[in-house]
């Protein structure tokens, strides 16, 4: 086994373990929303922790989604030039994306990284009421550089497939409906003339 083909399978095995923490954390930002408004309109007793579990739930997601959506290359993009070119000027602006989506990714991360001891001196109060034990913000500061950090990885492995030539290339929507539509409404060896 190479060495290409094992980190692959380590970046594989990260993406999957991000994309299941963000799917449990957006499950939990749902839940406890629900029970909030449950709570609060149809008990009458508001909880104190929601909110804030809610907030942190929603980071975890964001943060870990990141750099699955990377990997992926799903996230919104303005690609009215970048579909219009092609060979290596086009080779060229992927790579200097990746390359400025990276180093982005890898400031974010390392400034990030300086956040937690300030984060551990802050209370989450509601949390800390409803759990009777000290929840900081630590909880919701260490998943930034986390998520920042495999987002600029991921980054770097897209800017290494685009130096390659082997990216995402650009497909021309209306021609692809268009293809899409005629092989629906194309006559097949089973109709039969009327």
């Amino acid at each position: 086994m190479s060495a290409a083909r094992a980190v692959r399978g380590v970046l594989s095995g990260a993406e999957r373990a991000l994309f299941v923490v963000s799917g449990v954390a957006i499950t939990l930002v749902s839940a406890v929303l629900v029970l909030q408004v449950f709570m609060r309109y149809v008990l009458n007793s508001p909880t104190v922790w929601s909110e804030e579990f809610a907030t942190l739930a929603f980071v975890w997601c964001v943060m870990t989604a990141i750099p699955v959506a990377v990997r992926r290359s799903e996230h919104i993009a303005v690609t009215l030039l970048l579909d219009r070119l092609r060979g290596k000027v086009r080779r060229a602006f992927v790579a200097l994306g990746y390359a400025l989506s990276a180093g982005l990714f890898g400031l974010v991360a390392v400034y990030a990284a300086m956040m937690p001891p300030t984060g551990a001196r802050q209370l989450m109060t509601g949390l800390t009421i409803a759990t009777g034990t000290d929840i900081t913000l630590l909880a919701m500061y260490v998943v930034v550089p986390i998520g920042m950090g495999f987002s600029c990885v991921y980054a770097v492995e897209k800017l290494v497939e685009a130096l390659r030539g082997d990216f995402d290339t650009p497909d021309d929507a209306v021609e692809a409906n268009i293809a899409e539509a005629e092989q629906l409404v194309a006559p097949t060896s089973q109709d039969k003339d009327v």
